[in-house]
């Protein structure tokens, strides 16, 4: 019982502050610095797709790397701090939580697919470059980057059934790949009705669909 509350402490303590780091925004930060409020273009998230579409690459491009970041570090500090593969997964979530539903931003944010390439850099590499493959193949050709997080990271999913891979592996990656679905619901709809917007495309001043 001791040993149990010894680590419930520590623990805590990681989710809290993992949780903290993935909810700063750098989207929101970066098009701060050029007097725009991010959530008030394009779709409403303070992700890279929407920076990209707003501002441009050289804004985009650091918010990419920032947010992938958050999950990297996060998930790293799980680890470093003796809890292991299950430290650094629960580590994670709780960065692309933030990252997701930002305490900054009245729990807004993006949709956690950089934040969540960022934990599986660091604890499952090996699915990591083929789902980054398959993203990289599926914008190329499609031009929809929706299309390709979402293959991406159900790519991501089946290659964990790899025997190099536990059970708690497959679990994370499937509730990765289902939270990326969910925050994608409206970019599926978009993708149906054959109404969503390609790489490229700039969008007007003004959140038309807010996820």
């Amino acid at each position: 019982m001791n040993l149990a509350l010894e680590k419930a402490g520590p623990a805590a303590a990681v989710c809290v502050a993992s949780y903290l780091m993935g909810a700063i925004p750098f989207g929101f930060l970066m098009a701060r610095m050029k007097g725009i409020d991010i959530t008030r273009h394009g779709s409403g998230n303070t992700g890279a797709t929407n920076v990209l579409r707003t501002l441009g690459p050289a804004y985009a491009i650091p918010v990419l790397l920032l947010d992938a970041g958050k999950g990297a570090f996060a998930a790293y500090l799980g680890m470093r701090l003796g809890m292991g593969v299950a430290g650094a997964l629960l580590a994670g979530a709780c960065a692309i939580a933030g990252h997701n539903w930002s305490v900054f931003l009245r729990f807004r944010g993006g949709k956690g697919v950089a934040t969540s390439a960022g934990v599986g850099l660091m604890v499952f590499p090996r699915l990591l470059l083929p789902a980054l493959a398959v993203f990289v193949v599926v914008v190329a050709v499609s031009r929809y980057v929706s299309l390709g997080s979402l293959l991406a990271a159900w790519t991501a999913f089946l290659l964990s059934f790899s025997p190099s891979y536990t059970t708690l592996h497959r679990v994370t990656v499937f509730l990765l790949a289902a939270a990326i679905t969910v925050q994608h619901r409206s970019n599926i709809a978009r993708l149906i009705a054959g109404t969503e917007r390609k790489l490229g495309e700039k969008v007007p001043a003004g959140k038309g669909d807010p996820r």
